[in-house]
């Protein structure tokens, strides 16, 4: 039996316990592996918002270089340009092709916008949209696109992350460099696909739908657990629900104990209602969410990855009111995720914790361009995408998409694949290296980066001295500079705090193509984790080309494009910490051919 069926076919028999009448359910194996070094960069958090049915990112982010096209698709359901509900022009610096209109309950997220703490990212979907709500949310949680999701994929995108970093659970956690779950779910009763890894338990816990307090645990075991399994497929699954049930009892106590220490900012407020009562899903369920997930920061929780909920987004019908159209169900639910953000953000910020967070929102595909007969719209491909956080670069990436002459059933194309945006918070906000990107299957995207987090918050700034930064791993010394020489920072011993950079020799130092003609990639593995650069010298010893790149423990890849370069033969050197005071180091060098 497929292993997500044969928990969801179980339901709440598999986890007798509860925080305060929240069940608890689900987690897995793995701690920080050599891929982690620097802990101002391994005590970051992220938030997934998924807005569940399908959301209109046409009425939320409203394309105004095409805004009469967009009145023609939606006479009814179109927000309007003039009156007190028109839409909220979002920066008019933006060029022309990005000018946007927000929904006018989104003032909250304007807000964020105007203090650089929010990012678009338009149209963004895969290959092959599936437009079924299951399967399109099987494809956006594994990882995969509509040509290469298997039937019942068995593991989702962050349960490998956190399966590659914490490694060995539930085995060795919980610990005191890891006393928490990897990851916390939240509005469901089932643990989602995205927690769950290739083998094991999967490595995330959800607290249901009530989260409203910690308080009073209740222990329903009934006995002490099984320890001895038949030997057949009938006893593979009970131990699995036997290891979720011990690990969900292990972090059972640290959770109350975490939430119970925490508190969350005074004078924030939470909103718990839309600003009228003439609209469906009236109750905000997502703020009491997220003021959990900040509550529990406060307290030291120190989970990687939070997934809370919002639903309602399937808008067949009544997403605008006659007449009305930027009230109905649809503006009421930017109205709760635009105000619960702003009121997060203000909660970590009087927490001290806005550095450490990034909160992302996705939904499993977007809507149609043309509103139908029922003041609404139908299930469509492409959507933007959301970002939150004080770590990021405050824009839009990408252009508004075009919504005109449209074909393919009146749907939005893609510019932008959803792994490029999870694969750059992978690298640029948690460090993770190309070997964490091949663990997570995101590595095609590793050379697809989004420009979304600050300069200062990738590696702790820019650039970080790693061999005078004692808050990461502390390894023998560099060695000598480039070119030879002490240095203060080089051989003898040398500082004890520096970072080793030795190639390894199964793999060190590869050029392919080589000879290249334009753009080729190099490999290199090292020991260590610090900023470098590429080097490249004719053979008369005059450096023709630089280019900056990071290096992580593990394997690291870099393009490099010679196509400037004339034909011939140079040499290519990797370089650690170019021009530190404390000493750069020659870390590796290779003949690089030219030739076309």
């Amino acid at each position: 039996m497929n292993r997500r069926k044969f928990i969801k076919n179980m339901s709440l028999a598999a986890a007798p316990f509860a925080l305060g009448g929240i069940p608890i359910r689900t987690m897995a194996r793995s701690i920080m592996t050599s891929s982690f070094t620097c802990d101002d960069v391994n005590d970051r958090v992220m938030v997934i918002i998924q807005m569940h049915g399908g959301n209109d990112g046409l009425n939320m982010l409203i394309p105004l270089d095409q805004y009469a096209t967009y009145k023609n698709h939606r006479p009814v359901i179109g927000v309007n340009d003039t009156g007190v509900r028109k839409y909220i022009t979002l920066d008019n610096t933006l060029p022309s092709n990005q000018q946007i209109g927000l929904h006018p309950d989104m003032g909250g997220v304007k807000e964020l916008w105007d203090e650089g703490k929010a990012h678009f990212v338009n149209s963004v979907a895969y290959t092959n949209m599936n437009g079924s709500h299951f399967r399109g949310t099987d494809i956006w949680l594994s990882g995969k696109d509509g040509d290469t999701i298997d039937e019942n994929p068995e593991s989702g995108w962050w349960g490998r992350y956190l399966d590659h970093r914490f490694t060995d659970f539930p085995n060795s956690y919980p610990n005191s460099d890891m006393p928490d779950p990897p990851g916390l779910e939240f509005g469901s009763h089932i643990i989602s696909l995205g927690f769950h890894r290739a083998t094991g338990i999967p490595m995330g816990i959800t607290l249901g739908n009530d989260v409203s307090g910690f308080a009073g645990l209740v222990n329903g075991v009934g006995g002490a657990l099984p320890t001895n399994f038949p030997a057949t497929d009938y006893g593979a699954e009970l131990q699995y629900i036997v290891d979720i049930e011990r690990t969900t009892n292990l972090y059972a106590n640290r959770l109350t104990q975490v939430y119970n220490q925490g508190a969350n900012t005074p004078g924030v407020v939470y909103p718990e209602k839309y600003h009228t009562n003439a609209a469906n899903n009236n109750y905000n369920n997502l703020a009491p969410q997220l003021k959990t997930v900040a509550r529990l920061l406060a307290g030291g929780i120190k989970t990687k990855v939070f997934l809370v909920r919002i639903g309602g987004f399937d808008t067949h019908e009544n997403q605008a009111v006659a007449d009305q159209p930027s009230f109905g169900g649809h503006g009421c639910l930017l109205y709760h995720i635009s105000e619960a953000m702003k009121a997060f953000q203000a909660d970590l910020a009087g927490l001290g914790l806005e550095d450490r967070v990034l909160t992302v929102s996705f939904s499993e595909f977007g809507r149609q361009v043309g509103e139908n007969g029922t003041y609404g719209t139908d299930h469509g491909a492409s959507a933007p995408m959301m970002i939150f956080g004080k770590g990021l670069k405050g824009g839009v990436s990408g252009i508004n998409p075009n919504i005109s002459n449209l074909s393919n059933n009146n749907i939005i194309g893609y510019q932008h694949d959803y792994r490029q945006v999870f694969a750059t918070i992978l690298q640029d906000w948690f460090g993770a290296n190309y070997g964490t990107l091949d663990e997570v299957e995101f590595y095609d995207y590793s050379a697809q980066k989004l420009d979304l987090i600050n300069d200062n918050y990738i590696d702790n700034g820019t650039p970080v001295n790693y061999v005078a930064d004692t808050s990461c791993d502390p390894t023998p010394d560099l060695g000598p500079p480039a070119g030879g020489g002490g240095g203060t920072g080089g051989g003898g011993g040398g500082n004890p705090t520096s970072i080793k950079l030795e190639t390894k020799e199964d793999k060190g130092f590869e050029i392919y193509p080589n000879p290249a003609s334009s753009l080729t990639t190099i490999t290199l593995e090292v020991e260590g984790m610090a900023p470098a650069s590429l080097q490249v010298y004719s053979m008369n010893g005059k450096r023709v080309m630089e280019q900056p790149i990071r290096l992580f423990a593990g394997e690291n890849q870099a393009s490099l494009d010679v196509s400037s370069l004339a034909s011939g033969m140079y040499v290519l050197q990797a370089v650690a910490n170019p021009g530190s005071p404390s000493g750069s180091a020659l870390i590796a060098s290779k003949r690089l051919v030219v030739s076309r």
